[in-house]
């Protein structure tokens, strides 16, 4: 037992011992900091009424969505095919979303689009947020 203990550097085991609880403690701020949005519908019948996808930020950071894109897509072997998407439009200004806020796009008259069954198929319906300071796009599914 001595023997073991002589051959134990004790610095060595204060490093490790130190350096595993710091990637533990960032590890944890990563986790906690990530970004978190949530996206659901509220569709309508009437293109008077209008479709509605609110996009909700579940984190207290508030988040800037420089660019957005609805998309229409569908299993295809291994891969998604895209079959439709609608864009912002070129007078596209960011969005703000604050802390714990929503937002919410509608699509009304002629920017409505039909979600029945009939008309969506095999697609399902997404939503692609290009989000400020990440290097990939958030890609949520709306509906479907």
């Amino acid at each position: 037992m001595k023997e073991l203990i002589e051959g134990i550097d004790l610095l060595a085991v204060w490093g490790a011992v130190l350096s595993t609880f710091l990637a533990v403690a960032k590890l944890r701020e990563i986790w906690i900091n990530r970004t978190q949005v949530e996206v659901s519908h509220n569709f309508a019948g009437s293109s008077d009424i209008g479709n509605q996808v609110i996009i909700r930020n579940l984190t207290g950071t508030p988040l800037l969505i420089t660019y957005w894109e609805l998309l229409w897509r569908h299993r295809s072997g291994f891969g998604w095919k895209q079959s439709k998407s609608i864009g912002p439009g070129e007078y596209f200004e960011d969005l703000k979303l604050g802390g714990h806020a929503s937002i919410k796009l509608v699509f009304r008259d002629q920017d409505y689009f039909d979600w029945g069954v009939s008309a969506l198929g095999n697609d399902r319906i997404y939503i692609r947020l290009h989000i400020a300071g990440k290097a990939k796009p958030v890609l949520r599914k709306v509906y479907g």
